[in-house]
């Protein structure tokens, strides 16, 4: 960048940042079988069109705040609101109440201001068996911690340090923010980085330039190496787990 030049993350375009493509890491986490579908932060369609393509009988309900993507949605999925989920209420959007048997939420909660009040407000349109898939970068990740201990938070237009992102999550924190919003964890996957030590014994100490970290256990390590976890959360019902609602 030259001396002079304007520079803001900020200021790249919907297109630029995402690339709408189906994600396949959430399969293994869909809760089967199921009826209604609702995605938050949908996109241009193409998660909804995988699942529509491999379960036709689903209804796939979208909500995506960027015009330009949910007109394409509108195009593959059967019904598609263009909100902000956190300014207009599911309600209002004609999202039906105790019908949703699965909500996903793709790389969405970290770019909310209140992601607790919007996975509490999820609870009456859930059925009550009903399930939330999401996925969340992790903030934990050796790369942050290393560009810190140098003096670096630098946002760009994607990944960790995403520059829309607004709140920032440890695997301990996901679990803080699922049970306090009135969920159940039932399955947590971590997305590690290829070079994740592996080999050797445990615990050992892990070098990171001007910094080592003494004594990591091998699940220390993993939550290191994690890029982002996946989270699939059921409802909390007033009874425990398997109470009746």
């Amino acid at each position: 960048m030259t001396p002079g030049q304007t520079y803001s993350p900020l200021l790249a375009r919907y297109a630029e940042k995402y690339e709408d493509r189906p994600r396949m890491e959430l399969l293994g986490l869909l809760d089967v079988p199921f009826r209604t579908v609702l995605e938050i932060g949908c996109g241009g369609g193409a998660t909804g069109k995988m699942i529509k393509d491999r379960f036709p009988d689903t209804t796939y309900i979208g909500i995506e705040i960027d015009r330009e993507a949910a007109g394409d949605a509108r195009k593959v999925l059967d019904h598609v609101v263009t909100c902000d989920v956190e300014r207009f209420s599911l309600e209002d959007a004609g999202i039906p109440l105790q019908e949703i048997d699965l909500v996903i939420l793709a790389d969405v909660l970290e770019h909310l201001y209140d992601p607790w009040k919007v996975l509490r407000s999820l609870h009456a349109h859930l059925r009550p068996e009903g399930a939330v898939i999401a996925s969340i970068p992790n903030s934990q990740n050796v790369r942050l911690l290393q560009n810190l201990v140098n003096g670096f938070w630098t946002y760009g237009n994607q990944g960790l340090l995403d520059a829309t992102h607004i709140r920032f999550f440890t695997m301990i924190e996901i679990g803080r923010m699922f049970t306090g919003s009135g969920y159940v964890i039932d399955q947590l996957i971590s997305s590690c980085d290829a070079d994740m030590p592996a080999d050797g014994s445990w615990p050992r100490d892990l070098h990171l330039g001007k910094v080592t970290l003494h004594d990591v256990t091998q699940e220390d390590m993993q939550q290191l190496y994690t890029f982002q976890y996946l989270v699939r959360a059921r409802r909390q019902l007033p009874n425990g787990p398997g109470g009746q609602p």
